[in-house]
């Protein structure tokens, strides 16, 4: 029984070898050697699929998150585009007197354009509507300046444009000009009283609450925009009134009007006129005394040439108008006046 139970045994097992020679463990498909000897990195449970889902959405959502702060900071940026300085006109609020586009000054800030080939800080202006061409049209709501040298350099104007309230576009003028401090307190002044008479705002409180200033400073600048013209004229510009100058000139209008304005009147037709501060002291100075005869004319031959006048303390002014007398001539006056001290 051993035997044939041996006997038996040893003809199974060989033919399981002879099958398992048989066997070939090469794949039917045609995928390379190198990628089939690759692990799938697959979950191989269901807990496993959940986590990898989680994984893939958290991934999904950081991505989501860095492009919207990409579009956030797309949206934030400011739009330059070069206009045609022809197509924008100044606003109806411009607190720009027409010599500040004059002078040294103008005449640096244009310079300075000339030499970048475009105003490096641009404008801004809003959409008024279009030409016959339908091409759009623009108001300033700061950059005055800036507008004008490029136009009259030739030069496209760097813009920002946008979508602006008449009150909006007021408090962005005023605010940008203040901040750059680069205008004057009649100016100023001039800015905010067509701001009231317009109906802008219905109070002095309200405009200065908009634009962030005290209401007596606003009220301040007001009062000097406010001073007759005949006063304004007697100085050698409205740009070289000082906030403070308006309450001692509203004193003097109030007491003695008639006389203040033929006084401003005879400093106005002066040629050269007097610096500012001199003008003040003669306007305030009405009334004070008696009196006083108006500036005497020096002419020759029917020329006006200079000025012989007296300030309110009585101190004897001549005043000589540039390139009327030659050096020599000019150091004759100088010896002939010494020696009539002695």
């Amino acid at each position: 029984m051993a035997e044939a139970g041996h006997k038996v045994g040893g003809r199974g097992m060989s033919k399981l070898t002879d099958k398992a020679k048989s066997i070939s463990f090469e794949d039917d498909d045609d995928t390379p050697a190198a990628a089939r000897s690759m692990p799938l990195d697959r979950p191989r449970t269901a807990m496993g699929a959940i986590s990898a889902s989680i994984a893939m959405g958290r991934g999904v959502e950081a991505e989501n998150r860095d492009l919207r702060a990409k579009l956030e900071r797309f949206e934030d940026a400011t739009v330059v585009e070069f206009l045609d300085p022809k197509r924008i006109r100044p606003s109806r609020f411009a607190n720009r007197h027409e010599l500040s586009f004059a002078g040294t000054e103008f005449e640096g800030l244009k310079a300075e354009i000339q030499a970048a080939g475009r105003n490096v800080q641009p404008i801004k202006v809003r959409r008024v509507g279009q030409d016959g061409d339908a091409r759009d049209e623009y108001e300033i709501a700061f950059g005055h300046r800036r507008h004008r040298a490029c136009l009259e350099l030739g030069l496209p104007v760097a813009s920002i444009i946008e979508e602006l309230t008449d009150a909006q576009l007021f408090t962005e003028m005023e605010r940008e000009n203040r901040e750059r401090q680069d205008l004057s307190p009649w100016e100023q002044g001039v800015m905010y009283k067509r701001a009231i008479d317009d109906g802008l705002f219905p109070s002095l409180r309200k405009l200065a609450a908009s634009i962030g200033a005290q209401v007596g400073n606003v009220s301040t600048a007001i009062q000097l925009a406010s001073l007759p013209s005949d006063v304004v004229d007697a100085f050698p510009s409205p740009l070289s009134l000082q906030f403070r100058w308006g309450t001692a000139l509203k004193a003097v209008i109030d007491k003695n009007p008639e006389e203040l304005t033929a006084q401003a009147r005879d400093l106005a037709a002066m040629n050269p006129k007097l610096p500012a501060k001199e003008v003040l002291a003669r306007l305030t100075g009405v009334g004070a005394s008696s009196k006083r005869e108006a500036p005497v004319q020096l002419t020759s031959k029917g020329k006006v040439v200079g000025f012989w006048d007296k300030d309110p303390k009585g101190n004897v002014l001549v005043q000589i108008k540039a390139g009327t007398l030659p050096a020599a001539k000019e150091k004759r006056l100088r010896e002939f006046l010494e020696k009539l001290f002695d």
